[in-house]
């Protein structure tokens, strides 16, 4: 069944995410409820995006880490991050949760499609998989993939694929996601799709999005299988228009964004100066939307990134959007958006990969960006007008010899809150150009994310290879394989 509207999406979310049918039965009084021998794909799946998106998309990881190192946030009070001073427990937490909980609950719906021959099912359980596994590897570079989630046949210390083989097998199984989803069959899920409300076409426009993704992260070190991959993703299709986007929608207590939870108990999270001065520079009308004028005197002011001590109180920095944090209870993360996927087709034909007008898909990425909240009342959001005049600005129309690095700097800007593809983006093609601050302790602002404690000290022996293959991985500065700028 399809559900159109995004009315529909979140009261589906709402009632999926609590999980709260039951059936009664006098006979089952003698049952444990807590200890279920098998749980059905609809259960499993909507607890995997949750946590996938808590944790990838929530405020630990991404203000922290990931929104601060492309320059997108920045921590207004406690810099530890942002003088390279990584918490090791909080990369112990990410990993752990990522394979233990989201990973290991849709590898459990992957196999439910497959023995119930449900492609529907297995589609969608492939496509969420590598959702994750992409930012996985991303993060961390070589992980364990083969041989990962497969302690229940004794491995326990699994081996770590190369990045490059990871990536492969990803794109593969996108191009198998895409074929099963596209053949319709099976019976799907009755409910637990929080993310389309079984909308499967939707699902197979994303896996074909994905593809493109990730076929576009390898521009700079395979530039062949990059072309191909993508040339194959676009042909099957991926977003035709926001209304595609793959937004988890919150449908309010108990389950609300975690920015808006942060902003609960914590306001000291502000956007960085790289990016105010940006929008500025640019005339933006997302920079109202974007960013909070400071409490003290209502103008717009980041802070630089790598300070230890801000020269002004954190009241003189704007705060992040209201979107966000204050009217930021029920307002989507995006898993991935149509402004993205046209963004990368504008760089595709630029690049000669695909037929297209590269100028035309760039400009339908800005608008797409700026109209993308619009059915959460985003109350800054741009006008049609606005729009309109910032497409006709001479330093934003766009310019062959410039084309490349234009699409990618209004990228940057269209991915705000969703730290991790703007870092990965960022260290792949170096736009925009990032400075570090005075107070970074490393040698570079982090390229990576170290591996956590929990493997030097359980799977070492597979963590020293893989360090070893990749010139390290155990600081915050070695390249991923991708990276070569």
């Amino acid at each position: 069944m399809k559900y159109g509207s995004i009315g529909r999406r979140a009261v589906m979310a709402g009632a999926l995410l609590a999980l709260a049918a039951c059936e009664d039965g006098l006979t089952d009084v003698n049952v444990n409820p807590n200890a279920p021998t098998d749980v059905a794909a609809e259960f499993l799946l909507p607890e995997s995006i949750r946590t996938g998106v808590e944790i990838i998309l929530g405020d630990g990881m991404m203000l922290a880490h990931t929104s601060i190192w492309p320059q997108q946030t920045v921590e207004l009070q406690y810099p530890d991050e942002e003088q390279g001073n990584v918490r090791p427990e909080r990369m112990d937490l990410y990993w752990d949760t990522l394979y233990s909980s989201a990973l290991n609950d849709v590898q459990a719906v992957v196999e439910k499609g497959r023995a119930q021959e449900d492609a529907l099912v297995e589609g969608v359980g492939l496509t969420w998989t590598s959702w994750l596994y992409q930012h996985i590897t991303d993060l961390w570079g070589d992980v364990p993939y083969t041989e990962a989630l497969r302690a229940d046949e004794g491995i326990t210390e699994p081996a770590y694929d190369p990045q490059q083989d990871i990536y492969m097998a990803l794109l593969s199984d996108l191009a198998t996601a895409q074929d099963l989803l596209a053949s319709g069959e099976g019976a799907g899920f009755a409910n637990g799709d929080i993310l389309y409300g079984g909308d499967y076409e939707l699902w197979r426009r994303f896996a074909n999005s994905l593809r493109m993704r990730m076929a576009m992260r390898m521009s700079e070190v395979d530039a062949t299988n990059a072309a191909a991959e993508f040339a194959a993703a676009y042909a099957a299709g991926g977003f035709e228009s926001n209304a595609d986007n793959a937004m988890l929608v919150w449908p309010g207590a108990p389950y609300r964004n975690p920015l808006f939870e942060d902003w609960q108990t914590r306001d000291d999270f502000g956007v960085s100066a790289t990016m105010i001065t940006t929008l500025e520079a640019l005339a933006d009308p997302r920079l109202e939307m974007y960013a909070e004028p400071a409490q003290e005197d209502g103008v717009h002011r980041g802070l630089q990134n790598n300070v230890a001590t801000p020269p002004l109180s954190i009241s003189n920095y704007s705060r992040i959007g209201n979107l966000w944090r204050e009217n930021g209870a029920t307002t989507p993360s995006p898993v991935m958006t149509y402004a993205e996927v046209l963004f990368l087709q504008a760089e595709a034909a630029a690049r000669g990969w695909i037929a297209g007008d590269p100028a035309a898909l760039y400009e339908e990425g800005i608008r797409a960006n700026m109209q993308m909240y619009d059915p959460w009342g985003a109350a800054a959001a741009p006008t049609d007008a606005e729009i309109d005049a910032y497409l006709a600005q001479p330093g934003v129309a766009y310019s062959p010899a410039t084309g490349i690095e234009q699409i990618n700097l209004q990228k940057w800007i269209a991915l705000y809150m969703n730290g991790a593809e703007a870092w990965a983006n960022t260290r792949r093609i170096d736009v925009p150009a990032l400075v570090a601050g005075p107070d970074l302790t490393l040698s570079r602002i982090p390229v990576r994310f170290m591996y956590p404690g929990g493997e030097q000290s359980l799977n070492a022996a597979n963590l020293q290879e893989a360090v070893a293959r990749q010139g390290g991985g155990l600081d915050l500065v070695t390249p991923l394989w991708w990276d070569v700028g």
